[in-house]
């Protein structure tokens, strides 16, 4: 968590968040390709043999299980990690502004779940001084009032830290 003198603030990341993603996606992975290694084996061996159906069925099985895999396992995770990446080492902006709004449904955005909220860099009043940023669904819910002033540090839209300005 990071520190100001004077001033509640909050990184929400660390380096270590990001290397503990990195063994979830290498573990899933390696979860993932075992069966469909045993699965690849077996369509060869039945490919060889020329058994017909078995290498049908094997094949059917091995896609499914691939597409299902990446998709319900693989793919979220890696999501995040590209989350976490962009956001403690991608290129990042500060913004400050008074808070808005903050939806109480997340919302999907590259596969990772956001709740949008709003600051107000202007005239709380004037739509066009409002900014769309999204913060992680993951993490708790922070206590922030309407009209207090924050200042952000986002990659793209989504935020990285905060501090109360």
């Amino acid at each position: 968590m990071a520190h100001y003198i004077g001033k509640e603030a909050a990184a929400l990341y660390t380096e270590q968040d990001y290397a503990d993603i990195r063994a979830q996606i290498k573990g899933r992975a390696l979860a993932l390709g075992i069966p469909a290694a045993l699965l690849l084996a077996g369509v060869i061996v039945s490919f060889v043999f020329r058994i017909r159906y078995l290498t049908i069925g094997l094949s059917l099985v091995l896609g499914a299980f691939c597409i299902f895999g990446y998709g319900l396992l693989l793919s979220p995770v890696i999501a995040y990690g590209r989350h976490l990446d962009s956001v403690l080492h991608g290129r990042v902006r500060s913004t400050t502004g008074a808070f808005k709004e903050m939806e109480e449904q997340p919302v999907t955005r590259d596969g990772v779940r956001y709740y949008a909220m709003m600051l107000s860099v202007g005239d709380m009043e004037n739509p066009e001084d409002d900014r769309l940023f999204y913060y992680d669904a993951n993490l708790p819910r922070p206590d922030w009032k309407m009209g207090e002033m924050l200042t952000v540090t986002a990659h793209d839209k989504a935020l990285g830290a905060w501090v109360r300005a």
